[in-house]
């Protein structure tokens, strides 16, 4: 029988680098730089390399003039650049503190911001490489008109993205326009996951009286990744059952159950394969998580409700998007759901179900709103436009959760009336429910 190699055990930790890097605030810029330094180079050496009188027709201009324009673009661009990471800065710290330090990553991977930026460090990088080859005289002939013409269309380009930028953070800084962003990315990695393909299958695990081993995490964080295609291939590699104890979003340490595998583990080099499957980190990750979207939306709702904010129009705001997530996860049964064990049965699976996001989504907005009659009132019309519109299996989930918002308003609200509406929408519900399942 094969060992695992210990390459298996990195594959898990390089394809979540990359699927970080992809929405990193440096990447971006940094492949702009690398491009304008090397079309720099490009340029000033173009006509060495095509037939001679091939760029005649270009105008000339006088190097001078070129190296005016490429050092004030030089400075110019440089200070841009470093008023415009200073008011990023400043906008990061609003939004951690007025929505939610967990949606400042959706802005870091902006991709207009990341665009902007990457423009104004391009254009720096491009107009200091283009002057240190002119000082050492590879820039000549057509070569100096064709750097010229770059730098121009470079500045012209830095400025038509400062004006949109500018645009663009007065757009940032509204929360309803951060609500709008975290429900899209909640809205992508929801169907993402409620589509995932099964993965392969080979021979059922035959492990016969096996004993169980336990596989813990080797640090302390989050689980952002479980790369089950990997698990599953190790699964069938040494003829194992493993039962994954965790899922993507939750905190683990090294006391902690990662999974158990029941079957013979060949030697340490295999067991640290399969825990390798799982990459831990400090933060949690969106791919894969799709709780996570509907917590960083209860969380921004909880926070426009604190005494210091005081937003109940945004909380609101929350619990339609909100809503909205919980109409696409109500519409598919459970066995539309990704599948709790691979079809070889070799692999089991955590993962969430229905259940647990409309638990995540409203349970904690009905403790810190239930005092505020338009909240609670919202909560309990959008469980009744689920009850009218899920899968009738998660009717007895959607009841549950509309009897406890009716037990925080009724406790909390002061004026009869209020608990009169509350209680109205709730019978609604009920009757709703209670229509379907007959």
């Amino acid at each position: 029988m094969a060992v695992a190699g210990s390459g298996e055990a990195f594959f898990p930790v390089l394809k979540n680098e990359i699927r970080a890097v992809r929405t990193a605030l440096w990447f971006r810029p940094g492949a702009y730089c690398i491009a304008a330094a090397l079309v720099a180079l490009l340029v000033a050496t173009v006509d060495g390399f095509l037939p001679k009188d091939t760029l005649t027709w270009l105008p000339d201009v006088e190097r001078e003039t070129v190296e005016e324009l490429l050092k004030l673009l030089a400075g110019s661009m440089l200070t841009v650049a470093t008023v415009t990471l200073s008011v990023l800065m400043l906008v990061l710290s609003l939004a951690a503190g007025q929505v939610s330090p967990r949606a400042v990553p959706e802005i870091m991977a902006d991709p207009v911001t990341q665009n902007a930026l990457g423009t104004f460090l391009a254009t720096f990088v491009f107009s200091l490489a283009a002057l240190l080859l002119f000082g050492f005289h590879m820039v000549t002939g057509p070569g100096v008109t064709m750097t010229f013409l770059c730098a121009l269309l470079l500045a012209m380009n830095a400025v038509r993205y400062l004006v949109q930028w500018i645009h663009h953070v007065a757009e940032i800084l509204k929360v309803n326009r951060i609500i709008h962003s975290i429900h899209r990315q909640a809205r992508s990695v929801l169907e993402t996951y409620l589509d995932a393909a099964p993965s392969a299958a080979c021979e059922p695990a035959t492990p016969g009286a096996a004993s169980e081993m336990v596989i813990r995490p080797s640090g302390t964080g989050y689980v952002q990744l479980i790369d089950s295609e990997t698990l599953h291939n190790l699964a069938c590699e040494h003829d194992l059952f493993v039962r994954l104890c965790v899922q993507e979003g939750d905190f683990v340490h090294p006391h902690r159950r990662l999974m158990t595998v029941t079957g013979k583990v060949s030697d340490d080099e295999a067991r640290a394969s399969l825990q390798g499957t799982a990459v831990v980190g400090f933060e949690r990750s969106h791919e894969g998580d799709p709780r996570l979207g509907f917590e960083l939306l209860a969380e921004v709702a909880c926070r426009a409700l604190s005494p210091g904010i005081n937003d109940p129009q945004s909380a609101l705001a929350c619990i339609e998007h909100l809503g909205s997530l919980l109409a696409i996860a109500g519409e598919r049964p459970p066995g539309d759901y990704p599948p709790s064990q691979s079809p070889d049965g070799r692999v089991e699976f955590t993962r969430p179900g229905f259940a647990a996001m409309l638990e995540r989504a409203f349970r904690p907005v009905m403790r810190d709103g239930a005092s505020h009659a338009e909240v609670i009132c919202a909560i309990a019309g959008v469980l009744k436009d689920l009850a009218e519109s899920a899968a009738p299996c998660y009717l007895e989930d959607i009841m549950d959760e509309a009897r406890r918002a009716e037990a925080f308003g009724m406790e909390k609200l002061l004026l009869d009336a209020d608990r009169q509406a509350l209680a109205r929408l709730v019978a609604e519900a009920r009757d709703i429910s209670d229509r379907r399942s007959a």
